[in-house]
C-alpha cells in the first residue's frame, strides 16, 4: 500500500523568512529538504510568489528580487497557477474574513489540497480550524 505524502503550502511570509534568513527559515528549509527527497510536496500559489518578489524588490531593489526569484525557481516548490475554482474560493474567503487578498489564496490552496499551511502571519488565526497551520 502506498502512503500519502504530506502536502505543505507556503504563504509569502514563510518564503520571505527563508529568502531573508530570518527566524523560522530553518523550519521552511527542513520542509524543502523533505520535498527534495520526495517525502512531501510543497506548494506555493502564484499570487504569493508575486508577493514575495515584489516585497523583496521594494525593500532591497529589483535586481535582488529577480535573483531571489531565480533562486526560488530552483527550490522543490510547485507553483500553482490561477484556476477558476481556486480564484472563487479565495474571493469567498476574502468576503468572509478580515484577511489580505494574497493570504486568501494561500488559505484556499491549503484547503483545496488538504495541506498544512506554513506561515508566520497571525492573520490566519481568524480561520480557526478551517486550515491546519504551522506557525514559524
Amino acid at each position: 500500500m502506498q502512503s500519502v505524502k504530506p502536502v505543505y503550502v507556503l504563504d509569502a511570509c514563510a518564503l520571505l523568512r527563508l529568502a531573508q534568513e530570518e527566524p523560522g527559515a530553518d523550519q521552511v528549509a527542513d520542509i524543502l529538504s523533505a520535498a527534495q527527497s520526495g517525502q512531501c510536496r510543497v506548494l506555493l500559489h502564484q499570487i504569493n510568489l508575486g508577493e514575495v518578489v515584489y516585497r523583496i524588490g521594494k525593500g532591497f531593489g529589483w535586481g535582488i528580487a529577480e535573483r531571489k526569484r531565480a533562486e526560488i525557481g530552483l527550490l522543490p516548490i510547485e507553483v500553482v497557477a490561477f484556476s477558476d475554482v481556486l480564484f472563487w474560493a479565495a474571493v469567498k474567503l476574502k468576503a468572509q474574513y478580515p484577511m489580505s487578498y494574497a493570504d486568501c489564496f494561500a488559505a484556499a490552496l491549503a484547503m483545496q489540497e488538504q495541506a498544512v499551511l506554513m506561515t508566520s502571519d497571525p492573520e490566519f488565526k481568524v480561520l480557526g480550524d478551517a486550515v491546519n497551520t504551522i506557525k514559524i
